[in-house]
């Protein structure tokens, strides 16, 4: 049961990452307004589009472990970390005053979600 809660929270997380990697890379103006900061310069869509690869390369790498999570342990582990930094790096924005908590608090508590669901069906030996 573990395993098969494992392997559709890998799913659908990667499906998240994957569909907001494409966004970001294709439509950062977009991006942007659904967060509700407004307009963006080149430089800041560049960067957005570089996010966006890097989150396409991780949901895609998250999906693909769902095949064998045990033999993908590590995998399993970058996704703990990825969900983990993605909750704790906005809240740290949000306390410097770079952004505010109605722009973040999606991605906090989807990121915070999934960091507690891979928690606790991280596969343990007995």
């Amino acid at each position: 049961m573990r395993s098969s809660n494992l392997k559709i929270a890998l799913v659908i997380y990667g499906a998240i990452y994957i569909t907001q990697g494409i966004i970001l890379l294709i439509a950062p103006d977009r991006m942007a307004d659904l967060y509700g900061f407004g307009a963006v310069n080149d430089q800041m869509s560049y960067l957005m589009a570089i996010t966006g690869s890097a989150f396409i390369a991780a949901g895609v790498w998250f999906a693909m472990t769902f095949l064998d999570p045990i033999r993908n342990i590590n995998s399993v582990r970058f996704a703990i970390l990825w969900a983990s930094l993605l909750l704790i790096t906005p809240l740290y924005a949000l306390w410097q005053g770079y952004v505010e908590a109605d722009h973040i608090w999606f991605g906090v508590v989807l990121n915070a979600i999934f960091a507690i669901a891979f928690l606790v069906f991280y596969p343990r030996r007995r």
